[in-house]
């Protein structure tokens, strides 16, 4: 079953997330399945210092050279793996566009490693059993809208 089929986030959509996030200079962000690197970039502009993770060789390296060429490469941080291979303690917000299925499967995960506190941005898909502190929907495009859920750990959560 696929957790996360690659579909680029645009810019504009990756911007958002991070404002959502209220994520700050100086943060850690981490994201989850991270594909071509489009909001590694967006944090890495901002100041953040970025880890993304990505299963697929070809995606992570994609995010590699994006980074590279935006010139935010000393903010970043590629892995090449799956989710279990990062350790969260220390992000300050993690963004995902994985499917339903796939947020589930990282609850425990959060629930074990995320600091009170830690913001979690998830792209069109909740994450079961957590209460959204936010949910916009975000029109990027005349015809396209995503929705955004931001989540808190240590509220309700």
């Amino acid at each position: 079953m696929t957790l996360a089929p690659f579909d680029k986030t645009p810019a504009p959509v990756a911007k958002e997330m991070l404002k959502l996030a209220g994520l700050k200079q100086g943060e850690t962000l981490v994201d989850i399945g991270c594909g071509d690197g489009s909001i590694l970039v967006e944090a890495g502009k901002m100041g953040a210092f970025a880890v993304g993770v990505e299963i697929e060789p070809r995606l992570a390296e994609q995010a590699l050279e994006n980074v590279s060429s935006s010139g935010v490469k000393r903010f970043v941080t590629v892995v090449v793996g799956d989710y279990n291979c990062l350790n969260l303690r220390r992000a300050d917000v993690v963004t995902l566009y994985l499917t339903t299925e796939g947020n589930r499967k990282l609850l425990e995960k959060f629930r074990r490693e995320l600091a009170e506190g830690a913001r979690i941005v998830s792209h069109d898909f909740e994450i079961p059993t957590l209460k959204p502190a936010r949910r916009i929907a975000f029109r990027y495009t005349h015809f396209d809208t995503r929705t955004l859920y931001l989540y808190v750990f240590g509220d309700g959560n």
